[in-house]
């Protein structure tokens, strides 16, 4: 992942506390299409791949990816017995659930 833009740093509360990172990159235009895409990447948990979000514009692509960051975070956190944590945030939704996504 090149040109990141944007890191958020969580904590997995086990026997010791492990960092997990989350980077988001710059959002770029598609090398076939109009569309754009934003990548973003977990190290620490899970499997580390690049994922990427793609939208119609650069703003479209990035507010994607924060919601699949939030779904994938969500996920992992399950599997992992809701020990992720990030500091800046006491209702588990670890930063990013937008208000629109709530249901």
């Amino acid at each position: 992942l090149t040109d990141i833009v944007a890191t958020r740093k969580l904590s997995l509360l086990d026997n010791q506390e492990k960092e997990i990172v989350v980077l988001i990159g710059k959002p770029q235009r598609q090398p076939d299409s109009s569309d754009y895409y934003c990548p973003f990447q977990v190290v620490g948990l899970g499997d580390e791949k690049v994922r990427q979000a793609t939208g119609i514009d650069a703003v479209q692509a990035l507010q994607l990816a924060l919601k699949m960051i939030w779904a994938y975070l969500y996920r992992l956190n399950e599997d992992s017995g809701g020990r992720l944590k990030w500091v800046g945030d006491e209702t588990g939704d670890l930063g990013f659930h937008s208000s629109d996504s709530k249901s």
